[in-house]
């Protein structure tokens, strides 16, 4: 509803200076375009909110025992968001390209 009564009034003004518009012309045009602004912004929020909340659930606290250890590999039952199938390199990849490889 705020989104719509500010959008009214800024949509409004807009129309009646930059357009220069009749008041009665710019008031509804102001309320068309107020309307399509709240639209799009309610259709957003209920686009997006089961996502957030799915992601809320998902998501372990930080007292949670089954999180990730200090290493960076993941706790008891939990994967990462991007699991890798093979575990960590524990000798990563030399930047000398000339010094031997540890594989």
């Amino acid at each position: 509803m705020t989104v719509l009564l500010s959008g009214w009034l800024v949509l409004t003004v807009v129309e009646r200076w930059a357009e220069q518009a009749p008041w009665p012309d710019a008031v509804a045009a102001g309320l068309l375009w107020a309307c399509v602004v709240a639209g799009v912004w309610w259709f957003a929020e209920w686009t997006q909110s089961p996502l957030r909340a799915a992601r809320r659930r998902r998501t372990p606290t930080r007292r949670d025992h089954r999180t990730a250890g200090d290493d960076g590999t993941p706790g008891d039952g939990v994967r990462g968001r991007h699991a890798a199938v093979e575990p960590a390199d524990p000798h990563p990849r030399p930047r000398n390209p000339s010094a031997p490889s540890h594989r």
